[in-house]
């Protein structure tokens, strides 16, 4: 038989149907946050949940810290508190930085850092097991600005190194839902910017096929975007990309509730729901806040066109 030209196109429309299909169904089958706010752990009890539930927060992270502060038993009432006002909590977990910057790779050995992968993954474990929590939150899972560094080989690079632990940690909270019965969401927050692998070491097309949602933190007075319809635009333009880049999971953008990391004045709440319509105009299908401690201008999430 003669493979003609024709028959090559052919071939390779129904290939790209195909994968459209998977990655279609695959985002289909998973988890979504459509709205949330972050939540440091010291600040747990201060949580006013009916403020959150009346205008439209159906999904916390709460930082694993608070576990260590108020101990297990009262995370897992507040969960409880929380679940009934149709608030799901998520832990929110730091993998590679904890006051100082953990590599995930040893520099002496030219290996991924296992050690380390598996004290974090068994911290994860402990939290995932908790009662009543509905996801696991992976944050910091990347290099400080300089991964590019670290790329000693094909087989041993920043990128390499940051897939193989999100990997690791997915197939773990995975084992933890086979075991309990449960559905916990898997999310990772990302950097906002396009050259992921090169400064952070994150494939994002990549670390999307492992999770549910994938968190573009798009704080963008943070990259001195400080005009109100330049910060929309931004975002805007950050859920598209993301969208796109990361294909097989749900896109959740992330929105600072204040000007920028070195002028913490409230944002009003006609601009943080600019900012929060842009990312779904731009294509995301969820928002979140950052963070509880910094939001005082309310407004109703629901209300947002999706």
């Amino acid at each position: 038989m003669n493979v003609t030209k024709k028959h090559i196109a052919v071939i390779a429309i129904i290939f790209i149907i195909a994968v459209i299909l998977s990655i279609f169904t695959s985002v289909m089958l998973k988890n979504n946050i459509e709205t949330g706010i972050w939540v440091k752990g010291n600040h747990m009890n201060n949580v006013d949940l009916d403020t959150l539930s009346k205008n439209g927060v159906e999904n916390i992270f709460l930082h694993s810290s608070a576990v260590n502060i108020y101990g297990e038993k009262d995370v897992s009432q507040w969960i409880e508190k929380a679940n009934s006002k149709n608030i799901r909590v998520h832990i929110w977990v730091q993998c590679f930085y904890n006051g100082t910057w953990i590599n995930p790779i040893n520099t002496t050995t030219k290996d991924y850092n296992y050690p380390h992968f598996n004290t974090k993954i068994d911290e994860i474990e402990k939290l995932a097991n908790i009662p009543g929590v509905g996801g696991i939150q992976l944050d910091y899972i990347r290099y400080p600005g300089n991964a590019y560094e670290y790329d000693y080989s094909n087989n041993v690079n920043s990128v390499g190194a940051v897939n193989k632990f999100v990997s690791m940690a997915s197939d773990k909270i995975k084992e933890v839902n086979r075991n309990k019965n449960i559905d916990l969401t898997i999310s990772i927050a990302v950097m906002p910017e396009r050259v992921n692998k090169k400064y952070y070491g994150q494939d994002v097309w990549t670390l999307s096929q492992y999770v549910d949602v994938v968190i573009p933190m798009a704080y963008a007075g943070n990259y001195k975007i400080l005009d109100s319809d330049g910060r929309a635009e931004w975002i805007k333009n950050t859920a598209t990309y993301f969208k796109g880049a990361a294909m097989w999971s749900n896109v959740c953008i992330g929105i600072q509730t204040y000007e920028s990391d070195s002028n913490e004045t409230p944002l009003p709440a006609s601009q943080l729901q600019k900012e929060s319509q842009a990312a779904f105009d731009g294509g995301a299908d969820g928002v979140a806040l950052f963070t509880w401690e910094l939001m005082k201008n309310w407004f109703d999430l629901s209300e947002l066109n999706r």
